[in-house]
């Protein structure tokens, strides 16, 4: 018997998830005029603010910015830097609090965009697009604004948009890979594959870390068929973040369709050690013992996914053939008949085999 593979390839699993996880440019800047008299305490408690800022004590930073605010409430400055340190300690109502003030004392691009990025963070997306739209208005040239606002677009499927923001802010800031990222995985919900592709290559290049975007170009080729060239984009994002189990898992799939079935079950048993929870490297190391006539361990692989999942029709199928070839007629029948209840139409075809049909 043929075995129908059906499992699930994984390969869109970081396409899109990696909308906005850049480290988000918040940097505490002083002000000229903070220097110009030494006995203007909240000045001088703002520039302590600020040490401690980058020295990374952001505690600190945050109850002496608080203080300079106590002293002087309309310290606008202040008021905005206190809002990006509530932010990033993920204290967004307290950064609301923040901002709101500084936009009320003085209309602020920079207020705007913190106030942004702190509603997308509690997923109000529409105000958040509405602040990032503002902060535009603002000043036309802010690049992270384009971004952030084109993974609002992006997070309402707005993918148009989200490419029409990516590619301004790319235009503002050309070694933006970040944001060729995102562009790249704009495109490929809009079924732009070359155009992801040369994204995703472009991000690579501009940050060799990104370990994520080699991964996705990899996804990428795989879909363009290119799986010797999917295997080096996977293997680099591997040898970036050892500890990235989907791209095992992916590198699996492309050894896999190269017919390097031992070298895919030896990556889709890394993608479980690293995450022993991770079932579609289950399903498909279970798929590649199959394909090396381990019969039993496909089957021990498709029992273990099926004990958690008994929803996958495919499985059962593909556990239906493996029991097959061991001769378990009754338990292949039992299999197949679950999946053609749960609509594999190929498990037909099979049962026609089975006794009583």
């Amino acid at each position: 018997y043929k075995l129908t593979f059906l499992f699930l390839l994984c390969l869109g699993l970081m396409f899109g998830n990696t909308i906005h996880s850049q480290e988000t440019d918040t940097t505490v800047t002083s002000t000229a005029e903070s220097i110009q008299a030494d006995d203007q305490l909240a000045k001088i408690m703002y520039n302590k603010a600020i040490d401690w800022y980058n020295e990374g004590q952001y505690d600190s930073a945050f109850r002496t910015l608080n203080n300079a605010t106590m002293l002087d409430p309309g310290f606008t400055s202040a008021l905005n830097n206190s809002g990006f340190i509530k932010y990033m300690l993920k204290d967004y109502p307290g950064a609301i609090i923040d901002f709101n003030k500084a936009i009320d004392l003085e209309t602020n691009a920079k207020s705007y965009f913190g106030r942004g990025l702190t509603n997308m963070a509690m997923d109000s997306m529409q105000s958040a697009k509405s602040d990032f739209s503002e902060t535009i208005n603002l000043e036309p040239n802010y690049a992270e604004a384009f971004y952030y606002r084109g993974g609002i677009h992006y997070n309402l499927t707005e993918y148009g948009l989200a490419i029409d923001d990516y590619t301004r802010s790319i235009t503002l800031k050309n070694d933006y890979a970040y944001a060729y990222n995102d562009r790249g995985s704009a495109h490929l919900q809009e079924g732009h594959l070359e155009q992801a592709r040369d994204d995703y290559y472009k991000a690579s290049l501009l940050d060799p870390g990104l370990f994520f975007a080699f991964n996705s170009l990899g996804g990428v080729k795989m879909k363009l068929e290119d799986y010797s060239g999917a295997e080096a984009d996977f293997t680099a994002a591997v040898k970036i973040n050892p500890d990235y189990y989907i791209a095992f898992n992916n590198r699996g799939i492309a050894k896999f369709r190269q017919e390097d079935y031992e070298g895919a079950v030896v990556d889709f048993t890394k993608a479980l050690e690293i995450n022993p929870d991770f079932l579609n490297a289950l399903n498909n190391r279970g798929n590649a013992r199959y394909k090396l006539e381990d019969y039993g361990g496909a089957v021990e692989d498709y029992d273990l996914v099926l004990s958690q999942d008994t929803s996958r029709a495919d499985t059962y199928l593909n556990r239906g053939i493996s029991k097959e070839m061991l001769r378990d007629e009754k338990g292949a029948c039992n299999d197949w008949q679950k999946a053609a209840d749960n609509g594999i139409p190929e498990a037909a075809e099979y049962l026609k085999q089975c006794k009583g049909n």
